[in-house]
């Protein structure tokens, strides 16, 4: 029996899930899978610490310059936290909220920055201990 222990234990280690990135590129829309940061046009001090960046995308109009960009993200910290940590973030003033609508366990936050920014953010109730974030970001001019 402790001879087949090394074959189960290395068996038992490739049947474990990965979380990989997976990065696809198609002109100007980069898709990422389990990325490791967040696009740059995301301010990450709306972020949850510790928040697990399942999937994201971006469009860019040029090398540096993201048009649009969306992210999925997973956090353990709770729902009042979180929107805690949006709220007064947005009260700092270089992002204004426009509007907070809440709904069916998800509140969904939009938000305008300087230069014709916009942000909106998505939190959604889960029942387990994860909650679970989706930031969608454009830019209206090409400035």
């Amino acid at each position: 029996m402790l001879r087949f222990l090394p074959i189960l234990l290395l068996f038992l280690w490739a049947c474990t899930p990965t979380t990989q990135t997976e990065i696809y590129r198609f002109d100007q829309i980069i898709v990422t899978r389990n990325p490791t940061n967040a696009p740059p046009a995301f301010p990450q001090s709306f972020f949850p610490e510790n928040a697990k960046f399942l999937q994201s995308s971006e469009f860019k109009t040029s090398h540096i310059h993201t048009k649009e960009a969306y992210i999925l993200l997973e956090s353990e910290e709770t729902i009042e936290n979180i929107r805690k940590r949006i709220e007064s973030r947005a009260a700092q003033g270089d992002w204004k909220l426009i509007d907070k609508t809440t709904k069916s366990g998800e509140t969904t936050y939009l938000l305008e920055g300087f230069i014709k920014k916009s942000l909106s953010i998505v939190v959604s109730e889960s029942g387990n201990s994860a909650n679970y974030l989706r930031f969608y970001f454009r830019k209206h001019s090409s400035y």
